[in-house]
């Protein structure tokens, strides 16, 4: 059983980052990520196209007011500048409500960690609110990286199932 409202990650902070909600005004830095075709090859986007920038914004913001989950835009301490896209999302799957930890970073802070440390920070929250039993991550197949951050974020791959008609294999870590 999913508790809502999820309290906002809003201000929450790591060893090298902070979280705060999205705003439309990010599209100005986040168009970095939907201009790399590597980067998007797993979602329904169009390179450097503005209007999917926009609408990847938006869904989050329209998902705070609904039930409080959202991506959070992920700042680097160091810099004081924004990496990523990564939150605490809920998504309906096989007929079930879940709690999906999902991430996205900018192609310049790949390899760094920021992923993993992000993704832990949304499972360490999610356990001391007590949302679940349970977080997943919904990962195409053929992402390897989103892979390897779910097995460091200390989950394992449970199944193959479809969201929003398309493949994707259901990582979970246990919360008790």
């Amino acid at each position: 059983m999913l508790k809502l409202p999820i309290p906002s990650m809003e201000g929450i902070s790591t060893e090298r980052l902070i979280f705060r909600h999205p705003v439309l005004e990010d599209r100005s830095w986040w168009m970095e990520y939907l201009n790399n075709a590597e980067a998007i090859r797993f979602m329904p986007f169009t390179v450097g196209s503005e209007t999917n920038c926009t609408f990847f914004i938006q869904r989050s913001l329209d998902r705070i007011p609904h039930d409080g989950s959202c991506l959070n835009v992920v700042i680097e301490r160091a810099s004081n500048k924004p990496i990523g896209m990564i939150g605490l999302l809920t998504q309906e799957l096989d007929g079930i409500n879940e709690l999906e930890i999902g991430y996205h970073l900018l192609p310049s802070a790949w390899g760094q960690g920021f992923a993993t440390e992000a993704a832990m920070a949304c499972k360490a929250f999610a356990k001391e609110h007590a949302f679940t039993s349970s977080v997943i991550s919904l990962i195409d197949p053929g992402n390897l990286k989103s892979q390897a951050v779910a097995k460091r974020n200390g989950m394992h791959h449970e199944k193959d199932s479809v969201h929003r008609d398309e493949p994707v294999m259901v990582f979970r870590a246990e919360l008790s």
